[in-house]
């Protein structure tokens, strides 16, 4: 936001890099800030009054172009409600019956005040417009709005800084894109996509392909498509074996820092492939600070180091950065999420579950906050709960491996032996010679108590590079195994503590 002074009285909406509200009397919005469609009308509305009053039309055909029209015009007033009760009357006003405005000596919005500035005094690096804020199903009025905004915005960027350099600054994908409007929309819908991984994780691939295509000098470009290989090929999607996939996210962002050694986005995906694939703990770190050094606001970069740091058990560490990532970006599904995996593995079940019920409330159809709370269920002794839990998130997922696989184990850790080696047979039929799903199938093989068999599938899970091992030193689903020499080798051989 622009460092002016504060006015006491003034509202501030900051849109750019992060999103966060400040009432006027300094305390944070966190109501708004947990109802993303209520937030990005909040922004929509503040930008579209610079050029006066919104038609209510156009408000409806942009965030519920789905919904009937009575509901459409129902859901309308409801979030005006809510907006007026938060803020206060006549922040967000009528024009006549049929118009809304936001009253800019009310509330200030730093893309508004960004739009608004003149030459040379429009603050650098400000970042990409709601960033990480994702509306389910508000179709492609909203798409196209917030593409075109982000366009008008980097283009006021570029109008302060001169010609765009072939290299763009250290803040990574929040702050350029490519300048092609073909490539830009590509860019910018594999980024969109890739925030809801796995499910569209194969239509960030193609629009971050065509975006390097049409923009090879682009470098945020292919470090986004080294994050959407980064995580087909890890833990939480496993759509392309480890070994494909990592690889080729390693490539990318190798041509991303070639094309600008200081691209932040690029250091991340690299350390998190030298976190998984490699496990070079020692690379891993570095590259993370480095992209943290490099840009400071790169949410991305805090979040999974907070992996690697829970990966190598300094949990206080671990909590800290994934903290420091939702504070840059507070309805981020997966981030949300992120707090959600960590206190599950910190065998912190309660903590984990209210999460978990708090990031549900961010988007309902989201697959992993069942898949956690059913996790941290198996914690606790809610064997019954764990499953639904379980098998609900495998439906809202549409039968991601990793979801059944979760459901097997959740069958074996709470009696159901018979439903777990059915699951077992499924991922053994479909990995063939790969091993794909070897981790995944022996945490079920050690929740049935069958230790010679999950160490066997562990050994493949390191031949084949399973992204999971990364986490051996501290999943719980692998406590049955801990007393065994074996485990301990295993550990060693990833150059891991006990914990």
């Amino acid at each position: 936001m622009v460092a002016t002074e504060r006015d006491p009285r003034v509202i501030r909406l900051q849109v750019l890099g992060g999103v966060d509200l400040l009432l006027a009397d300094g305390t944070r919005a966190a109501a708004l800030l947990a109802q993303p469609r209520r937030l990005a009308l909040l922004a929509f509305l503040a930008i579209e009054s610079e050029s006066g009053a919104c038609p209510r039309e156009r408000v409806l055909a942009t965030f519920w172009s789905d919904a009937p029209p009575a509901q459409a015009s129902a859901n309308l007033r409801q979030a005006l409600a809510f907006l007026r009760r938060l803020l206060g009357e006549g922040v967000v006003v009528n024009v006549g019956q049929h118009a809304l405005r936001v009253d800019a000596g009310a509330m200030v919005c730093d893309a508004v005040e960004r739009l608004r500035a003149q030459p040379g005094t429009r603050p650098a690096g400000a970042g990409e417009l709601l960033a990480g804020v994702h509306l389910q199903g508000a179709g492609e009025a909203w798409e196209d709005w917030l593409a075109h905004q982000r366009r008008r915005l980097a283009a006021h960027g570029e109008a302060d800084a001169g010609p765009v350099d072939a290299h763009p600054g250290p803040g990574g994908p929040a702050e350029s894109a490519p300048r092609d409007p073909q490539a830009r929309a590509a860019y910018l819908r594999g980024r969109f996509h890739w925030n809801r991984r796995p499910r569209e994780s194969m239509k960030a691939l193609a629009s971050l392909e065509e975006a390097t295509r049409l923009a090879p000098d682009f470098a945020p470009g292919f470090a986004a498509l080294a994050d959407v290989y980064n995580t087909l090929g890890s833990w939480e999607s496993g759509a392309l074996p480890s070994q494909e996939a990592f690889p080729k996210a390693q490539a990318a962002a190798r041509r991303a820092l070639q094309l600008d050694p200081c691209c932040a986005a690029a250091h991340t995906s690299l350390a998190y492939a030298a976190a998984h694939h490699t496990w070079d703990w020692r690379t891993a770190d570095a590259q993370f600070r480095q992209a943290i050094a490099l840009d400071p606001a790169y949410a991305h970069a805090h979040h999974w180091h907070a992996h690697l740091l829970v990966a190598r058990g300094q949990w206080d560490q671990g909590l800290r950065s994934a903290q420091q990532a939702l504070a840059l970006q507070p309805v981020d599904i997966i981030i949300n999420v992120h707090m959600a995996w960590h206190h599950w593995l910190a065998r912190e079940p309660e903590a984990a579950i209210e999460q978990a019920d708090r990031t549900q409330g961010l988007d309902d159809t989201d697959h992993w906050p069942p898949f956690f709370r059913g996790m941290a269920c198996v914690l606790c002794g809610r064997g019954e709960q764990a499953v639904d839990e379980l098998r609900h998130a495998g439906q809202l997922s549409r039968g991601n491996a990793v979801m059944r696989a979760g459901l097997g184990y959740v069958y074996a850790a709470t009696g159901e032996p018979r439903a777990a080696r059915v699951v077992l047979r499924e991922f053994s039929e479909a990995a063939g010679q790969q091993q794909r799903y070897a981790y995944e199938a022996a945490v079920i093989h050690a929740a049935l108590g069958e230790v010679d068999a999950a160490f066997e599938l562990l050994e493949a899970a390191w031949r084949t590079r399973s992204a999971w091992m990364a986490y051996l030193a501290v999943d719980p689903r692998l406590d049955p195994l801990r007393g065994d020499a074996r485990f301990s080798g295993l550990l060693g051989r990833l150059g891991l503590d006990a914990g």
